[in-house]
């Protein structure tokens, strides 16, 4: 399985990392950018990603306001917040909403590819128990 992963940021310097560090990994498809809320929304019910990187502050609008839509809509999304200013209300915000994680992006920016992983292993093993289950209710 490829995990598919759309970023949502409003900044070309961040945009440009996340594409070498997306790039760089096989097991990660990066399925496209979104650079403002309406671009993100049509690109979430377009290419329907597995995770979407999301920025909470985005010019003059706010991630959690996605973060929310996607939570409400689209529960099998994971969604991994980033920001440069982390304080714990907005750790707490971002849990509280849905996000899986708020990465800081001055510090743990070259972790993503880690967080990326791990999701890619449990969704795989996710799909190994979804047969699993299948294959033990079929037989009695």
């Amino acid at each position: 399985m490829i995990l598919r992963v759309l970023t949502v940021d409003d900044s070309t310097i961040i945009t440009t990392h996340l594409d070498y560090i997306l790039k760089g990994m096989k097991e990660v498809k990066w399925i496209g950018h979104a650079f403002c809320i309406k671009e993100a929304e049509d690109l979430i019910r377009i290419k329907k990603p597995d995770v979407v990187l999301l920025d909470i502050m985005l010019k003059e609008e706010n991630g959690f306001d996605l973060l929310k839509n996607i939570n409400n809509n689209y529960p099998d999304i994971v969604v991994l917040m980033l920001s440069n200013r982390i304080n714990s209300s907005c750790y707490k915000k971002s849990i509280l909403l849905g996000a899986l994680y708020l990465i800081d992006k001055s510090y743990e920016f070259y972790n993503i590819p880690n967080f990326l992983m791990a999701i890619h292993s449990a969704k795989n093993i996710g799909q190994i128990f979804n047969r699993f289950d299948a294959i033990s209710l079929s037989h009695p």
